[in-house]
This record gives structure tokens, sequence and C-alpha cells, in this order.
């Protein structure tokens, strides 16, 4: 349960607010919500809120237009929609909305905003009135994605505590409520899954997907909250947090407070032990990476770990050497030598160490457990000589819809890749290995039998320096049925060079090529 605090002086901030929001409505023969009753909506949204555990993405988002709006300026509201809107997050760093603050990373350009507004109006709702109470607290800082050094704890820059922005942000706030109140909402459930799809609205997505540079922190009665790095210690310490180490070190772990690092070493996990380990994990054990070295757990207890460790905590990286898996008898199945897997908002990148039998069988293990993240990152040499093993794993996914493959040097990894039969994966990027010569024909061969990828993203060091292939491959993508978009990084475009014609031809005649 949330406790929130109201004072005198936050309840004269909302009726401020109230009478702001209603004036601009048409309210005759209507005598509105009292304070009282936008008091306690706002607080049984934040509850709701609250109780949404999504390990994913950041819950707590508000949008403002990017340019200065007049809200008596533009007559239709159907005229609203199309403006250039950013999206925001803020800290969950208070149960209190008047001491939260935007998060230092932010601005992310929307597109499609009329079908966002419509599927997020429920989210975007108690959220605009969080921001707005941080503006008239004074504590409301918009930071630039060029600019992510302004000062947070309640510290808001000299410039931003101006008349002339206190009175541009009022107007912005204002411009997007009447919006969200007018439009017609689709009447979106309020569950993880659709806030998951909030990433593909977006522009500009930072390079490590972090949003907002916000990071899950589990609480001890079980649910989650996203804070920035400067309360993040703050935040993830609770009161349980002295009893979880203690007992953490009992069954003969190690933990470092400073970085938050988890160590395991020689441990025969037991049914105890590692209900005890997954049971912290998702009521307040907050570190950040776990560790485990010399260890053996049996199929069923790894599947118990990495789901909780996926799907329910706020690890970011699980790191695994001579780990022995067993069967049901307690026999040896496989080992794995060594395995790293981060976590980051909707990325899961996965790294083995060299090309081994058991690379497949933990591959196969994490995506069962995975409920909630949407991209796979993994380096084709860790599956040279398996690959069909590794389409056997990527075909039986059931959530992954993007596959990122790195270091791709070989024609079976590539063939593997590009002849999957799945209705779920259908964004593919391609980086470092288009530059080998050899493989190219081979790949633009391929290509032409894709039946699987809709859009697909081609990255190289050396920027396509082959003008042929380049030619080629835009020939083929032309034709290519199933491909929408296409996404390629170029350099080394000279005047009156083919790939510098066949570049413009493609981008004047095929909107799906950038």
């Amino acid at each position: 349960m949330v406790a929130l605090i109201w004072s005198g002086a936050i309840i004269k901030t909302l009726s401020k607010i109230c009478f702001n929001i209603f004036s601009n409505h048409d309210t005759r023969g209507f005598l509105g919500p009292t304070i009282e009753d936008i008091t306690e909506q706002l607080r049984e949204d934040l509850k709701w809120l609250y109780a949404l555990d999504e390990f994913t993405t950041p819950r707590y988002l508000f949008i403002l237009p990017v340019k200065e709006c007049e809200v008596a300026s533009i007559k239709d509201i159907k005229n609203w929609l199309p403006i250039h809107y950013k999206l925001y997050f803020l800290c969950e760093c208070s149960h209190e909305p008047t001491r939260m603050h935007v998060a230092l990373r932010g601005g992310y350009s929307i597109k499609n905003s009329k079908q966002f507004i419509q599927r997020y109006e429920s989210y975007l709702k108690p959220t605009l009135k969080i921001a707005q109470l941080l503006l008239s607290a004074g504590n409301l800082a918009i930071p630039q994605l060029e600019n992510a050094s302004i000062a947070n704890n309640n510290t808001v820059p000299l410039e931003m505590n101006t008349s002339e922005y206190r009175q541009d942000m009022e107007q912005r706030l204002k411009f997007v409520d009447i919006l969200v109140n007018h439009i017609d909402g689709k009447q979106t459930s309020r569950r993880s899954e659709n806030l998951r799809e909030i990433l593909t609205y977006l522009e500009l997505v930072d390079n490590e997907q972090s949003l907002g540079n916000l990071d899950p922190v589990t609480t001890d009665d079980g649910h989650v909250r996203w804070v920035c790095p400067e309360h993040y210690d703050e935040i993830s310490f609770n009161d349980n947090m002295t009893s979880y180490i203690n007992n953490f070190k009992v069954l003969g772990g190690k933990f470092d407070q400073n970085t938050k690092e988890a160590v395991v070493i020689r441990m025969n996990v037991t049914e105890r032990s590692i209900n005890m380990i997954c049971d912290a994990f998702t009521k307040g054990f907050n570190i950040v990476k776990l560790v485990f070295q010399d260890c053996s757990f049996y199929e069923g207890y790894l599947e118990t770990l990495f789901d909780t460790i996926i799907n329910r905590s706020s690890i970011r990286c699980l790191n695994m050497t001579t780990v022995r898996v067993r069967n049901y008898v307690g026999m040896v199945k496989y080992t794995c030598k060594y395995m790293i897997a981060e976590f980051n908002n909707q990325s899961l990148k996965v790294r083995f160490n060299g090309t081994h039998n058991e690379n497949t069988s933990i591959l196969g293990l994490i995506l069962l457990r995975n409920k909630i993240h949407r991209t796979l990152n993994i380096s084709a040499c860790d599956f040279l000589g398996h690959e069909s093993d590794l389409q056997q794993c990527l075909q039986t996914n059931g959530v992954v819809t993007e596959l990122i493959v790195q270091y791709f040097t070989n024609i079976a990894i590539l063939n593997t890749i590009l002849n999957l039969r799945t209705n779920v994966l259908h964004q593919l990027k391609l980086a470092l290995g288009l530059w080998i010569s050899s493989i190219l024909p081979s790949f633009c061969e391929m290509l032409t039998k894709n039946t699987t990828f809709v859009e697909i993203d081609l990255m190289d060091h050396l920027g396509f320096k082959e003008e042929t292939f380049v030619i080629k491959l835009l020939d083929i993508l032309r034709e290519s049925k199933p491909t929408k978009y296409l996404s390629l990084h170029i350099k080394d475009i000279q005047p009156s060079n083919k790939k510098e014609t066949y570049l413009i031809k493609s981008l004047t005649d095929y909107s799906f090529i950038s």
C-alpha cells in the first residue's frame, strides 16, 4: 500500500491547477469535481501505477509539445495531433508527487502522436497532474538529450525558475491536458504488455536502450520503482536489505555494497537455497550484478533462477562461469563454461566465450523463461558449428521480436538467420560482418528468400565500401515483399559514382529505405 502525504500547500496548488484545467472547458451547468475528488483520483491513479510491476519500461511518463503552443491559436483539436511532441519520464524517488523529478536523460521524439496519445491516455492523465504539481512547486526541470547535466534533487537551474519559463511550461501542460481530455481514446488495457510497446513510438532511443537513464528497484512489498542513479542507493537499500545480505552470506555468498555485486562460489544449489535467493530478489534484495562460479544446479532450479532474474528482479547482469547443470537423477547434463547476460529495458544481450555445445542449451533456457524482453542481442561467433540448434532455439521463442546479430562472418550462420520460420521475429539488425567480400554474394542470394523479417538494419564499420554490393542489395530489396523498412549505414559516397546514383534513386522512389 502506498502512503501519499498531502499538505495544505499541495491542496492549494491542486486548487489552482483544477481551476486552470476546467477554465478551458465548457462547464456551463456543470460544477465539476471538487478538490477532494481530484485529490482522491490522483491518489488512486498513483496506487494503480505503483501496482503495475513493469521491469522493462518506466511507467511515470508525460508529453510536451516541443515548441511554444498557444491554446487559443489552434481552434480545431484535430490540428493539435500532428504537432511534434516529446516524451519525458519521472524518477520515482518519492511517493509524494512534488518530490519527484524529471529523469535527466529525456526528451524522446514521438512518432505517430495521434495513435500514441489515443493508446496511452490512461497513463498520461495522472502523470500530467504530477508534472503540473512539480511546476507549481518550482521543481519541473526539463532536460535536453544534448544537455543531461542539469542537477536534480529538487535543485532547478535559475533560468528555469523565471516567470517566462513557468508561463511557457504552464501553457504547454495546459495544451496537452486539453488534448488528452478531448481525444477519442481506445480504452487501452492498463497492462505491462501495452506499456512495453512505447519503444516503437520513439524516434531516438539511447544507444544502450536506457529509457531516461532510470533503473528498476524492487521494493520490500514485491513492487518495482524506477529511479535515477543519484537516488538508486537511497531507494534500493530498504529496511530488509541488511537481513537479505546476511542470509546471502550464510548461504556462502559475498556481497559488495559499493558495486552492488553479489558473488556465489562453489555452491551446490539446493531447493532451499534457490527459493531463498529468488524470494529475496523479488522482495527488495537489490543487486546490479550476480555472479556464479564453479557451482552446480539441477536444471529445474536454473530455470527458476532465470525466470526470477529476467522477469522480476532489479539485476542488470548475470555472469556464470563453470556452472554444471544436472538432470533429475543428479548426473551432469552439460556445463556452462562462461556466459554473461545483460538486461537493459527491452534488451536482452547474451554472450558466451567461444563456441561450445552447451551455449544453445543455456540460450534455450533463457528464451524459454523470458517473458518481457523483446530484443535479443547475440554474437554469431558463439554458435559456429551449431547452426541447427540455434535455429531451433530462435524458432521456439515466443516473445523476442527483434534480433541483433554481431560478427556474422560465416555463411552458415547467415543462412540460419535468414531462413528462420517464425511468426514472432520481424526485426533484424546485422552488425560487423558484411565487410567480408566472400560472403556478400551469398548474403544477397539468401536475402531474396527472406519471408520473416519486415525491418532490416545493416551496419558495418567500413560502411559498405563495395559499390557493386550496395547496388545489388538495393535492387533485391526493391523486389522484396516482406521487407517494409530498411536502414543502411553507408559511407564513402562520392559524387558521380553509381553508389550515389542508386541511393538517390532509392531514397526518391522507395520510402522504406533510410
